[in-house]
């Protein structure tokens, strides 16, 4: 009897302090589902919720149940699926010189990591993704002015005519490309470094003694040893891409005609310069699901290679 109430005597201190880790634990989780439900989840589901109606910003309380409406009108629409091809122009055209950048300037800076002045031009070098797209934007605005721009400036010096970089339909598109580019291309770069900083020295030394060129060495050693990293970096820029707004909203508005608007700046437009809200949240539910989509099918391919 003497044991089993000392027993018990001794559980129930294990015990409280077990409830009370619970409690801390639900203590620190709780702001965090209270603050993704009332950021996330609810606008998410208010959103589609509108998309099922006819509705205007300015009168919510006279919006008319359409079901599918929306979605069907926006599948025919030419000014959505313009947006679309823009964006995936966009985010091909963007990644693809961000991935061809980033992998040149890491060998860059992986030959100079062990001085003093390649630690310096590291940090200098990521300086552009520190800065918000919106401040981006302003000081390309500035730099690609027509008439009072340094760019076209330096261009009349050697005989160029001026260009209209956000006016010219054949340029705009290109010239946010090459921005967003710019800023994002050091993102990339601290993704490749990190990884062939992590390749072993003794690989280089193998490819040395068989007297492998620089493309052999990256084809066959640096590029399969950092492929998971640059898969996951492919896809943080993908997602980032098609939220892509900030930029557009600055530089070019869509224009000139719909040569630079994208499916976030069209659903922007269709909420709050239309006022059409269900056709702008039919817009804005695509672009999730399109999301949803490329991530898992890209995760999905990056599980693959890991059990590979």
């Amino acid at each position: 009897m003497t044991d089993i109430s000392g027993a018990l005597a001794g559980s129930l201190p294990q015990q409280k302090r077990v409830d009370t880790e619970r409690t801390a634990k639900l203590l620190f989780i709780v702001p965090a589902v209270i603050h993704l439900f009332c950021l996330s989840i609810i606008p998410f589901v208010y959103s589609v919720y509108l998309s099922l109606f006819q509705a205007k910003l300015t009168r919510l309380d006279r919006k008319y149940y359409v079901g599918l409406e929306n979605y069907k009108d926006l599948l025919t629409d030419p000014t959505f699926l313009k947006s679309i091809q823009n964006t995936a122009f966009l985010t091909l055209s963007s990644i693809g010189i961000e991935l061809i950048l980033g992998f040149t300037f890491a060998k860059v800076f992986l030959s100079i990591r062990d001085m003093r002045a390649g630690q310096v031009l590291r940090s200098v070098a990521i300086l552009p993704m520190m800065i918000t797209p919106i401040c981006v934007g302003l000081i390309f605005g500035y730099i690609l002015n027509p008439t009072l721009g340094i760019a076209n400036y330096l261009l009349s010096q050697v005989g160029v005519d001026p260009v209209t970089w956000f006016g010219d339909p054949a340029v705009a598109l290109p010239t946010v490309i090459a921005i967003n580019a710019w800023q994002w291309t050091p993102f990339m770069m601290l993704l490749m470094l990190a990884g062939l900083v992590s390749i072993p020295p003794s690989l280089y030394e193998a490819a040395e003694l068989e007297n492998a060129k620089w493309y052999h060495v990256a084809r066959w050693i640096e590029l399969p040893a950092i492929r998971d990293v640059i898969l996951v970096g492919v896809i943080l820029r993908v997602i980032d891409n098609l939220k892509l707004f900030d930029l557009v909203y600055v530089t070019t508005r869509g224009g000139p005609g719909d040569s630079t608007e994208l499916i976030t700046y069209f659903a922007y437009r269709q909420s709050f310069s239309f006022f059409q809200v269900g056709y702008g949240s039919a817009a804005a539910v695509i672009i999730l699901l399109i999301s949803i989509i490329v991530t898992t099918i890209s995760v999905n391919y990056l599980r693959r290679l890991q059990n590979d």
